[in-house]
């Protein structure tokens, strides 16, 4: 588990005949799997396999999320 929860915009693309695609730009991340879920849960996975791609994003005081719907 993960020592301070980070909230991070993900993209999932359907790649058809393939499955899912979760990308996470601001980790420069990218999951697959055959569900949505599978994806997500995947590139949960890879980001605690690999914790220190957060640790830019925890020590950024000046980063701020914004979800706009465009």
């Amino acid at each position: 588990m993960l020592a301070e929860p980070v909230t991070v915009a993900v993209t999932l693309i359907e790649a058809p005949g393939r499955g899912w695609v979760a990308h996470a730009a601001e980790l420069r991340t990218v999951a697959q799997g055959a569900t949505q879920e599978e994806a997500l849960a995947n590139l949960r996975d890879l980001v605690q396999t690999y914790p220190e791609a957060l640790d830019e994003l925890r020590s950024d005081a000046s980063r701020h999320l914004k979800l706009v719907t465009l």
